[in-house]
This record gives C-alpha cells, sequence and structure tokens, in this order.
C-alpha cells in the first residue's frame, strides 16, 4: 500500500510493487523534464527578444542606406548632365577664341557684313510661298563695326 510508514525510517512512503516505483520513477523524470522544457522554452523566448531588439536597431540605418543608394544614382546623373554641358561650354569657348567662327556668328546671327558687301535679307518665306520679298538695306561703309551692331540690335528690339 502507498502511504504506510515503518518505524524507525525516513518518512518516506513505502513502496509495494515494481510497478509503483517505475511510476513514481517516470512522474519525477516527467517533472524534471517539463521544468527544463519550460526553462528552455523561456531561454529561447528570451534569446528571440533580443535577436527582435538588434534587427530592429539595424533597420533604420539599412533603410537610410537603401535611399541614400537612390540619392547617389540620382546625383550621379545629374553629375553627368552638368559634365555634358561644362564640355559643351568648353568647346563653345574655344571656338568663340576663333576670329573665323566669331565672325560666322556675327554675319548669321546679327546680319553684319565686312566693308564692301551687301546683305540681303529674305522675309515671310512661309506665308506666301510663290512670293518672296527681299529688301537690301543700304550701303554703310562708313559706319565703324560698333555703330553697325548697335544699329543691328536696334532693330531687332520692339
Amino acid at each position: 500500500m502507498l502511504g504506510q510508514v515503518t518505524p524507525g525510517r525516513s518518512k518516506m512512503p513505502r513502496l509495494e510493487s515494481k510497478l509503483e516505483r517505475e511510476f513514481l520513477a517516470k512522474t519525477k523524470v516527467s517533472r524534471r523534464q517539463k521544468t527544463f522544457a519550460r526553462r528552455c522554452r523561456l531561454w529561447r523566448l528570451g534569446l528571440l527578444a533580443v535577436i527582435i531588439m538588434i534587427a530592429a536597431g539595424y533597420i533604420p540605418p539599412l533603410r537610410s542606406l537603401f535611399v541614400a543608394g537612390g540619392q547617389v544614382a540620382s546625383q550621379q546623373a545629374e553629375t553627368d548632365r552638368l559634365q555634358k554641358q561644362h564640355d559643351f561650354l568648353q568647346q563653345e569657348k574655344n571656338r568663340l577664341q576663333s576670329n573665323r567662327y566669331v565672325e560666322e556668328l556675327a554675319r548669321r546671327d546679327l546680319g553684319l557684313v565686312k566693308p564692301g558687301e551687301q546683305s540681303y535679307v529674305v522675309r515671310d518665306l512661309d506665308r506666301t510661298p510663290g512670293r518672296t520679298e527681299v529688301s537690301v538695306p543700304a550701303p554703310e561703309e562708313n559706319k565703324s563695326l560698333a555703330d553697325r551692331i548697335l544699329g543691328d540690335l536696334k532693330s531687332l528690339l520692339p
């Protein structure tokens, strides 16, 4: 019987059968296993919480890294565009240092002529295809280059 105490011995109940002893041994081991399993679960949950907190600490810097990567790409595109513009302006500067190119621009854009030449201005070619009007400016042989440029600029302004 379970629960009988023998005199002179400890107060542990006397086990009567092998089956009862095995049952009690299994229940004691399973209690230990349950306690150990609980502790393992708590450690795992604690470790998971620590890992989540560490990962949460890395998320904002990683996000800013990706944002900065996108900004780098747009800044690189802007730099490339500005470099092309710089190259074009550098070529234009080099061309403008040539007297021949300056003369070509003056003739084309400002309508300047050399002494002894006459310029012809063709107007309204798009309006009436059958009729063209040609105007011949008066000879400006006695005027200086600066006066001719100012005159042309005044004629362009309203």
